[in-house]
Parts: C-alpha cells; structure tokens; sequence
C-alpha cells in the first residue's frame, strides 16, 4: 500500500493536469488505505443496521458512516477547497474539483459476509471524471483508473488491466447486482429480454463486476437506477482499459442512471440497439 509519509507536501496546483495527477492518485489511495482498514474492522461482525429508506431496505451501518467521514477528513485536510459528493456525507464547496465517495458499496453484500462489496472514490475536474479507484478489500484488490492507465494491486503486483474481444451477444458473460434493484418494471423487463440472448447470466456483483470487466473476465454489465458514487470511480478503470461505460440513452455517467458497460464499442452498440429496440406499430 502506498504510504502518505512519502508524499510531504500539497503542492499549488496549476492548469497542467498531467502536473498534478499524480498527487491526486497518492492521496487517493492513501485515502482507500484508511477507509480499508475502518471497513475491514467492521466486516463479517454484528452490526446494528438501518435503512435509509421506509418503503424498501436501503442499509446504512457504523462502517459506512465511520468511512465516509475518515475519508472526508482527508481530503478536507489536503484539499479544503475541493467539494466532496458522498453517499453519506458531502461537502459543498465552489470549485472545479469533486470528489465522489461511496464509502461501502455493496453494503447488503457487506452484511452478509459476501467479499465483493468494495470502496468507490474518483475525482472529477469541470465535470470530466480524472481518476477513478474502487478498492475490494475483503480480497485485497485494488483497481486504479487515471490519465491513460488503469491497473489492479493484488498483494502487491501492479497489473495492467485490459478487456476481452468478445464483440458478439450471444458469446457475451453478463452481470448485474439484481434487476430486482432496477429503477422499474420496464427496465427489468428488457434486461430480463436481453437475457436470453447472451451465453451466460452472473448476479450479484456490486462495483466488483466493472473490475472483473476491465480485468477481462466478463463482457458486459447492465444496471438501472444508479447514484453518481456507484459508477464515476469505474469509468476510468474500464475505459483506460479499452472498454466503454455509457448511459442506456449513450450519454456520460456522471450522474449514474441507466448503465451499460461493454468490453467493446462494437458490443455496446449491439446491446444498446437490442435494448431500445422499438416494436413496429
């Protein structure tokens, strides 16, 4: 793990990004060493949980909320000016930058001892996603997306990520968290139609599948109703490592909704067609 001590001080960052990246990518795993180290505390314990929500469980435990504000500590402390978007916590500020933080995501994964639940941290400057991190610390994987890179720690070993060649449905591993989780009926119908077409059908995955996209183990993943801190962190993982992450409608996912990724352009663009294919009236 990258230690902060070597990293002495915050410099005066100027308009040259390729400047400054760097110092964003030490801090933020800095950042995903302590929240790893809060999160890894709680994992597999007796938690008390609640849900943010009445009509449907939404859990919240003392690990989310004790990550989200270490990691809001941080970046106060060597970025005060910056603004941070949190699932738990935010901190507006007026600035070009913003942090986007889900502390645990995959919290029902979490609580129920499954490893794949992982820490979402990325990094946007006017609205254009830099860097992106998801860290999987039950398995001790690390996925890192930034400039033109992107790469996985595991124990240690840098590996550069890089997707498969799969161009073609009916050949495609898709994955979702649950299309029970969708935003509604009607998007879980067309991924439950699209489903019959492709070779094989994996749920439950949280943001460990976009990794397991990137590193070139399945092709495809499709969700619905996402929030911007459960997607930005994986767009520079997957797309650095040749793949694309894009909207159902084909827009940015800077503010999550209806998500595609796809190893490939060519496949996403045969998925998406699939998806809003309109019947002939």
């Amino acid at each position: 793990m990258i230690k902060l001590q070597k990293f002495k001080s915050i410099v005066i960052f100027n308009t040259y990004m390729k400047e400054s990246i760097h110092n964003f990518v030490k801090v933020a795993n800095y950042i995903a060493d302590d929240a790893r180290k809060i999160s890894l505390n709680y994992f597999k314990k007796k938690l008390k949980i609640k849900s943010k929500d009445k009509k449907k469980f939404d859990p919240v435990t003392i690990a989310d909320i004790k990550v989200q504000k270490k990691i809001n500590e941080i970046i106060k402390k060597y970025f005060p000016k910056h603004s941070i978007l949190g699932e738990e916590l935010s901190v507006e500020n007026t600035s070009e930058y913003e942090w986007c933080i889900d502390p645990i995501d995959g919290t029902k994964s979490f609580i129920q001892g499954f490893p794949i639940w992982g820490t979402l941290i990325s990094l946007s400057r006017k609205k254009e996603i830099i860097l992106g991190i998801a860290d999987i610390p039950a398995l001790n994987e690390r996925y890192i997306g930034y400039l033109n890179f992107s790469y996985k720690i595991t124990n240690g070993t840098k590996t550069k990520l890089r997707v498969r060649n799969t161009n073609k449905i009916k050949d495609s591993i898709l994955n979702t968290t649950s299309p029970y989780v969708f935003a509604n009926k009607q998007d879980q119908k067309i991924f439950e139609k699209l489903a019959k077409d492709v070779k094989t059908v994996r749920l439950g995955g949280d943001c460990y599948s976009y990794c397991l996209l990137a590193d070139g183990h399945i092709d495809l993943i499709i969700e619905s109703g996402l929030k911007p801190w459960d997607i930005r962190a994986l767009e520079p993982i997957i797309v650095n490592a040749g793949g694309i992450l894009r909207t159902w409608e084909g827009n940015k996912i800077l503010h999550g909704g209806r998500i595609i990724a796809a190893a490939n352009n060519k496949l996403f663009k045969k998925t998406r067609d699939k998806m809003i294919k309109k019947k002939p009236s």
